[in-house]
């Protein structure tokens, strides 16, 4: 029997990037989403993105199942003859929610109910979880100047963090612990990607809601254009890197036990950014839209290490240049811009 693999939430964008990149290796594939409206759509996302698959090859090797993280009812189903679990699914909201459970109790409770699925199961021998550097690299004093690394963990007791930081710290601290406990009977291995702001490519078709997107088509869609942009900085991540790690980690034994920070280069503001596309080959119409100056005020650099993904995997990342590209280009595709 091959292997087959399962992708929690399908539908979203890193999820969608990583079904496809498993079908065009060849593999078998099952993907949760709580929406089976959503099926049809995405389906034909996949094979309308890539010359490799058709119609055909999408119907043969991927299952699509309907499951809730917030209730164990699908799942039982969904890790049927899994071999290997990439835990992908998570909510990441463009606006704070006025409750902070609505992202942190399905963040938790749904990264436990998927160890849990796994851990009765005889033949998952990994699962790859996708945390964040909002795992990583908050709560510290701002005059830090020490690089963040998978060493760090952020620091939610004493910040009034956003939800969505104490969601991705709380739900890949519960995985560490929950395979650590030996009443869990664990015997399958563990990894995390921590990826910063994933960016990059669209399926086609498939029109995304994602909130680091949306950051992206702000700075070219005349958000900022008169009134100019706040001063805050991020990391930037390819999504096609981000899912070639979680692949990789599956079978990497140095993977196993690990967590990995991930981003495609130096800190950068949103204005430099936009500064990036100004020289870039994007249309001079939405060059028009980008802002022209920073507004006044600062905010702390996070400088990273990502050696260490670098070293595991051999990994040299796709440069910010061309995932600011290649995000403009797949917004326009899907005629969001």
């Amino acid at each position: 029997m091959s292997e087959i693999y399962l992708v929690t939430g399908g539908t979203g964008y890193v999820g969608a990037f990583t079904v496809l990149e498993l079908l065009e290796q060849g593999h078998k594939v099952k993907t949760t989403i709580r929406n089976l409206g959503k099926e049809s759509q995405f389906r034909e996302s996949l094979y309308e993105s890539s010359p490799k698959l058709t119609k055909a090859i999408v119907d043969e090797n991927l299952t699509v199942l309907q499951a809730d993280l917030l209730d164990d009812k699908g799942w039982e189903e969904a890790f049927k003859d899994v071999t290997y679990v990439l835990h992908v699914a998570s909510p990441f909201p463009s606006s704070k929610p006025s409750d902070p459970q609505v992202l942190i109790k399905p963040a938790v409770e749904g990264t436990l109910r998927i160890l849990k699925f796994a851990a009765k199961s005889p033949l998952v021998k990994h699962v790859v979880i996708t945390s964040s550097f909002a795992a990583i690299g908050f709560g510290f004093p701002d005059d830090r100047t020490e690089p963040y690394s998978e060493k760090d963990w952020s620091i939610v007791e004493k910040t009034d963090f956003s939800p969505y930081i104490q969601s991705k710290t709380l739900a890949e601290k519960s995985a560490w612990d929950f395979v650590k406990d030996p009443a869990n009977n664990v015997k399958f291995g563990l990894t995390t990607i921590n990826p910063a702001l994933i960016i990059g490519a669209s399926l086609k078709g498939q029109v995304t809601d994602s909130t680091s997107l949306l950051r992206i088509k702000n700075l070219v869609d005349g958000t900022y254009k008169d009134k100019g942009i706040a001063p805050s900085s991020t990391h930037l991540v390819n999504v096609k890197d981000v899912v070639k790690l979680h692949l990789e980690s599956l079978t990497n034994p140095k993977a196993n036990g690990e967590r990995f920070l991930t981003h495609s280069g130096p800190n950068l503001s949103f204005y430099e950014a936009a500064q990036i596309l100004k020289k870039s080959n994007i249309s001079e119409d939405l060059k028009k839209n980008l802002p022209i100056k920073e507004l006044e005020g600062s905010e702390p650099l996070k400088p990273c290490d990502i050696s260490k993904a670098k070293s595991v995997f051999n990994w040299t990342p796709i440069p910010n240049e061309v995932s600011l590209v290649e995000t403009i280009e797949g917004l326009i595709a899907d005629g969001q811009l």
